[in-house]
């Protein structure tokens, strides 16, 4: 892990021989000023390193079409990596939304985790992400914190959702949403307009909302206990809101 650090051409020299015959599950590069030479330095480990399974550029920009492209080939032909961490990586030039997507189509069988924070993605009203999320993959997390995605991507999405039964985890924060988009998602996940549609909700994934715990856990159908999320006993959970509703009313 090297956060906060500087790395200077001469530091990627030294760096560069020192890690050539040494192996690292995770490879972790934060705020480092890369520049081009040092996005080059990290990909070239990145291909080399067979046993690596986590790769890490947060908020280290890349500004070259060509290294994207790289950096897809990569994950494509590497044998082990499983997350990666592109938080606020998109540089000057490079269209967020279509590097979110070559990422998916290159690490449709092996990643399980995609953080892909702060790019400014804007999808233009294309459903890749929902058309690749309804042929549910591998994907565990999606991390889209901080992006611009809309009311008309969550609804997409949520329609995805309901076709998916491994993703475990996805952030919609700090993105363009209203009301309208928030409660599609939530529809995927906790439909209360019965017991029979609350029981056939996607009972695997959990939708973020951390400005407000107690909305979250209704999002994610606990408007009752608000205990923290259990997957094992969501379904359970959701179908007893139904029920004191009912008893309420």
């Amino acid at each position: 892990y090297l956060s906060g650090v500087v790395l200077t051409p001469e530091v990627l020299d030294l760096l560069s021989n020192a890690l050539e015959s040494t192996h690292f599950k995770t490879f972790s590069l934060t705020m480092n000023n890369l520049g081009r030479d040092g996005i080059k330095f990290a990909l070239e480990y990145f291909q080399n390193n067979t046993i690596l399974e986590y790769f890490c550029l947060d908020h280290n920009q890349i500004t070259h079409e060509d290294d994207v492209h790289r950096l897809c080939e990569i994950v494509k032909e590497h044998p082990s990596i499983d997350m990666l961490n592109l938080v606020g990586c998109c540089g000057e030039g490079i269209n967020g939304y279509n590097m979110l997507c070559s990422i998916m189509t290159s690490g449709e069988s092996k990643l399980k985790r995609i953080e892909f924070t702060s790019n400014d993605i804007s999808t233009g009203g294309s459903t890749f992400v929902s058309d690749f999320l309804a042929t549910n993959p591998i994907l565990e997390d999606l991390e889209l914190y901080d992006n611009r995605l809309d009311d008309k991507d969550a609804h997409s999405i949520a329609i995805a959702l309901r076709k998916n039964t491994n993703l475990q985890y996805i952030n919609f924060e700090d993105n363009l949403l209203t009301d309208v988009g928030w409660k599609a998602l939530r529809k995927a996940v906790f439909d209360d307009s019965s017991l029979n549609t609350a029981a056939e909700s996607n009972h695997t994934c959990f939708i973020y909302y951390t400005e407000d715990e107690r909305l979250e856990c209704e999002i994610n159908g606990d408007t009752e206990t608000y205990d923290s999320f259990e997957r094992k006993a969501a379904r359970g959970k959701k179908i007893y809101s139904v029920l004191s509703s009912r008893n309420r009313e």
